[in-house]
């Protein structure tokens, strides 16, 4: 299962998920309680604009669940966020960061049982 929580569906009326990860969060916490899910792909998108501490609100989502988790932080360690404090954080409750989407995605399909 995908999910662009940036698509208009999900958009209308609320803020995009940079600002608000609300729903994103919801749904985190739904696909890592299915014994289904194999691995969990994400994206941090930094910069103005976003979220102004996105691992803050991620990493405790993150730091029980059960199957993999492949982050792409998509930044740089001047964004106000701090890329490399974003990372830090997220990398420790265990998720494999990537600073690719094409990396991630390779990783995540990897580990799902896929090739590379």
């Amino acid at each position: 299962t995908f999910v662009d929580f940036g698509d208009d569906q999900w958009t209308q009326g609320r803020a995009h998920p940079m600002i608000d990860p609300t729903l994103r969060l919801e749904h985190l916490r739904q696909a890592a309680a299915d014994p289904d899910t194999g691995v969990l792909l994400l994206d941090v998108v930094l910069g103005h604009g976003a979220e102004p501490d996105p691992a803050a609100l991620l990493a405790p989502a993150l730091a029980d669940v059960a199957p993999p988790v492949v982050v792409c932080v998509v930044g740089t360690a001047q964004d106000p966020q701090d890329r490399d404090r974003q990372v830090a954080a997220l990398v420790a409750v265990g998720a494999e960061v990537h600073l690719s989407n094409a990396a991630a995605t390779r990783r995540a399909i990897e580990l799902a049982g896929g090739t590379r």
